[in-house]
């Protein structure tokens, strides 16, 4: 090769570097910057509305549109958390019959599991670990069940439920099941009858 055709080769090949060179940059540089011309023609994630976890929002004039509505009813129908002994509770409305046998028959099953080691079979706070009782049990001052004849359906319900100074909650007891055992405890209080 002459020296010529190698001072025209240096260009020729120069060109072709700085061609590839603007190639690489412009594809690079202006990909990058494409998704940001316009919105509507490259709708990203990124520009969404989206609510962030805990974040509090105004929606149709309402914070917190996650939040059940007023006077939305739980569907497992457990009864609003109400607190030791809070009167709110009276107003519990047992949704089972008292005079129902099959739900007097539940009640007596669960008072035998639950109830009757503090409360005694018949309810007179004469239960196996019951002071009162006739082995004389560790625990004094159990109530006989008749002391609670005056209180409604719902604050036995939510006695059961949240416990007493002496009696641990129960709220491992389905709420229906609950209901049971305040009919049967309402039997026992009648002297055995519905």
């Amino acid at each position: 090769m002459s020296k010529v055709d190698v001072t025209q080769a240096r260009p020729r090949r120069m060109k072709t570097h700085v061609f590839t060179f603007f190639v690489i940059v412009l594809m690079s540089g202006g990909m990058a910057c494409w998704e940001q011309w316009s919105e509507t023609w490259f709708p990203q994630m990124k520009w969404q509305k989206a609510v962030q976890a805990f974040e509090r929002v105004q929606f149709q004039d309402q914070v917190d549109p996650f939040m059940p509505p007023e006077g939305a009813v739980s569907i497992d129908s457990e009864k609003p958390a109400v607190g030791q002994y809070d009167p709110a509770a009276d107003g519990f409305i047992n949704p089972i019959a008292s005079d129902d046998f099959r739900s007097l028959a539940k009640g007596q099953a669960l008072y035998g599991t639950y109830c009757t080691t503090c409360h005694g079979e018949s309810g007179m706070g004469d239960g196996p670990v019951s002071m009162a009782g006739p082995q004389q049990g560790p625990f004094a001052g159990v109530f006989p069940l008749v002391t609670a004849t005056g209180r409604t359906d719902g604050y036995i319900y939510n006695l059961i439920r949240n416990g007493g100074a002496r009696m641990p909650n129960y709220k491992r007891i389905p709420s229906e099941d609950r209901w049971h055992i305040v009919n049967y405890v309402r039997y026992l209080q009648n002297g055995g009858q519905p």
